[in-house]
């Protein structure tokens, strides 16, 4: 099994956190892999990060694709929208982050599957899901880029549960599509290691933060109440060897004492068998 790193979420592009601030706190933090979220309306030079980034010794893995209000040229951004000019908007938006990412250098783009929805429209809302993904699959065919679809909380349909969406996933069966397991929303919405094991192996990339069970309040783990050893069970279970990527980096930058890396950095590299 590939060793699993740490890594973790910055930002970039925003006028209020400088880059090189976020460099020297993923040093800080121990990462070896970073998950970029620009300022998508700016579209931020892909290529200076990839630069920048490499002369710190840094790799970009990810980039966390627009999604509602964060967005391009879309009014916002829902893969599940049931009206076909927002949904066509949506899916035009992410082609653009999925040519960002690739220009970084970078090969997963995390996308939310849609947006708090009513559970009556399920079955019309996968079939919008379905498509859009299919589309994004064929605009990330030939690149090193894997679209990767994330774990949402509690009100997304479908989306909440990582089942349905790994359902999806493989039923359009293409090398382009993944997903992405957030710890904390499975959390909320069943536990991390029941949502793991719901992933297997189409489980591409992470989110980790903690909360309580009731709010997603992205703290640093072991602030909330997860499990992780029974979450790091799991993943040995499904053997997965990508990167830990911590999604708490306002917490951590508000105040580095939040931070506690004895949580994780046992579970970092996997035992040897």
């Amino acid at each position: 099994m590939a060793e699993r790193v740490l890594g973790t979420m910055v930002v970039y592009g925003y006028p209020k956190a400088p880059f090189d601030a976020e460099l020297d706190l993923a040093a800080w933090i121990g990462a070896k892999v970073l998950e970029i979220l620009p300022l998508w309306k700016a579209l931020p030079d892909p290529a200076l990060l990839g630069r920048w980034t490499g002369d710190r010794g840094l790799a970009v893995h990810s980039a966390h694709g627009c999604w509602g209000g964060q967005s391009i040229r879309a009014d916002r951004v829902d893969l599940g929208s049931l009206s076909p000019a927002v949904h066509e908007a949506s899916v035009d938006d992410l082609k653009l982050c999925v040519d960002w990412l690739a220009a970084a250098g970078g090969r997963v783009l995390v996308v939310h599957p849609g947006g708090l929805s009513d559970e009556a429209d399920r079955e019309a809302r996968r079939d919008a899901l379905a498509r859009g993904l299919s589309s994004l699959a064929d605009h990330a065919r030939g690149t090193p880029v894997v679209v990767a679809v994330e774990n949402m909380p509690p009100g997304v349909h479908p989306g909440s549960r990582m089942a349905d969406l790994a359902a999806l996933v493989r039923e359009l069966g293409r090398p382009e599509l993944g997903l992405t397991l957030d710890v904390a929303h499975a959390h909320l919405s069943a536990d991390a290691a029941t949502e793991t094991l719901a992933a297997g192996a189409l489980l591409t990339t992470t989110h980790v933060h903690d909360n309580d069970g009731r709010l997603d309040s992205h703290l640093p783990p072991g602030r909330g109440t997860i499990d992780w050893s029974s979450w790091i069970e799991a993943l040995d279970a499904i053997e997965y060897g990508g990167p830990i990527v911590l999604e708490c980096i306002r917490r951590i930058r508000e105040d580095r004492s939040s931070y506690l890396p004895e949580v994780l950095a046992p579970y970092i590299r996997p035992k040897r068998r």
